[in-house]
């Protein structure tokens, strides 16, 4: 009696050939929708850092604003209508300028 080895025929290799390429397929389609989704990941992140950036900043520039006004309204008492209208004006214009920010970051 002789060995007996089995017999690939390829009748019987295809359909293996064919469900290694559809594995491969799957994983690599996971590999490609994880990486996007981190790529989106990052993207909000940085999104939230700029918006959080520009807000903080405007809020500092208009205390800043505000206690130059409070120390000009002591030496000037006349001047404090303008002074008043100037600040309401930097303090709007930020307003503009983060508003816009967000716009384009929604865009993106």
């Amino acid at each position: 009696m002789g060995n007996i080895e089995p017999q690939i025929t390829w009748e019987v290799a295809l359909p293996s050939r064919q469900t290694s390429r559809v594995i491969s397929r799957l994983r690599d389609q996971g590999v490609v929708r994880a990486a996007v989704i981190d790529a989106d990941l990052q993207a909000a992140l940085d999104k939230v850092d700029a918006q959080t950036t520009a807000i903080g900043s405007s809020m500092a520039a208009v205390v800043r604003v505000a206690q130059a006004q409070r120390q000009l309204e002591q030496l000037a008492p006349e001047a404090s209508g303008r002074l008043a209208l100037l600040a309401d004006s930097h303090a709007l214009g930020l307003a503009d300028v983060v508003t816009d920010l967000q716009h384009r970051l929604r865009r993106r």
